[in-house]
């Protein structure tokens, strides 16, 4: 038996075609659930999951706080089986996903987290200035293709991440400092990460399965720069929580790690000039840069005034 569980906000519209591509999952040996957690609709979700019931093996909660992190520790009680698989509110997956993870979780006893290969499903072909020799499709989309077999805490990523459910028995949860909430354009990013590194530090094992494949589906306002650009300063956010010991190590200038403020200071003032340029590779990159050490700023700032002003390397 095994539990899939995904949190969702707001996506009345969308939802009911990724839950029509779960009706054709083939059910893996000793069966499955879905749990799904409304964090906080005011949409049509709640009547889309009700339609679906009725077809799926599934199980909807509600958790009004918003915050993905918040709404996936909510449903940890509900996890049925021996294997959780999380994924998100926007995939389509192969028919065979659950079938290829469940025999990767029984093949593979010594690892006790699972990843899946993450495919692009773009609305229309992506701008000529959106592409991955600019920025990693990896890191915009969480776009995963590697090959079977063992692999690290950051070779997972969380639209097709699989976790044995006896991690959560000794009170593993995931961090709600971290991750999406729409009501803070700014949230860091990297939740799935941060917990995968805490296991991978306690000793856990990794394995790669990459015939567990299912697409992600880009949605339109995710291919402008705009959108790009706010997802960079989430990007810095969530590195600059993740390192934050090691970057408070060094000195300091104005507050900041002195490398850090010296190079924010440089690519602060290349963004403007950035902008002249024609839409393209180069301007993308210049601009991601600046936005992704703005966010790494934010985050060692709010880190030291949530410290008291001490700068902590715990």
């Amino acid at each position: 038996m095994l539990t899939v569980v995904f949190a969702t906000r707001n996506r009345g519209n969308a939802l009911p075609r990724v839950l029509r591509s779960f009706t054709n999952l083939l059910p893996p040996e000793g069966g499955w659930r879905l749990v799904v957690i409304d964090n906080g609709s005011t949409d049509t979700t709640p009547e889309v999951l009700a339609r679906y019931a009725t077809r799926l093996p599934l199980v909807a909660l509600k958790e009004p706080r918003p915050g993905k992190n918040r709404a996936l520790n909510s449903a940890l009680p509900a996890l049925a089986g021996d294997l959780a698989v999380f994924t998100d509110d926007d995939v389509l997956p192969a028919p065979d996903w659950l079938v290829r993870l469940r025999a990767s979780a029984d093949q593979q006893q010594q690892a006790s987290m699972f990843g899946g290969t993450v495919a692009l499903e773009w609305p229309s072909p992506p701008p000529r200035w959106l592409k991955p020799d600019a920025l990693p499709f990896s890191v915009l989309y969480a776009e995963n293709l590697r090959q079977t077999g063992a692999c690290g805490p950051h070779e997972i990523f969380g639209p097709n991440m699989a976790l044995r459910t006896s991690v959560f028995t000794h009170g593993l949860r995931f961090a709600e400092g971290v991750g999406p909430d729409e009501t803070n354009p700014r949230y860091a990013m990297g939740s799935e990460t941060e917990l995968l590194r805490r296991l991978g530090e306690g000793g856990a094992q990794g394995w790669f399965c990459g015939e567990a494949q299912l697409r992600h589906l880009v949605r339109p306002t995710q291919m402008t720069e705009e959108w790009v650009l706010a997802r960079g300063f989430r990007y810095g956010s969530g590195a600059g929580r993740e390192h934050a010991a090691a970057l408070l190590r060094g000195p300091l200038l104005g507050g900041l790690p002195a490398a850090l403020a010296l190079r924010l200071a440089a690519y602060g003032a290349l963004a403007p000039l950035a902008r002249l340029l024609p839409q393209g590779p180069l301007r993308l990159r210049l601009r991601w840069r600046e936005r992704e050490l703005a966010g790494i700023a934010a985050s060692l700032r709010e880190d030291m005034t949530h410290d008291g002003g001490r700068l902590a390397c715990t």
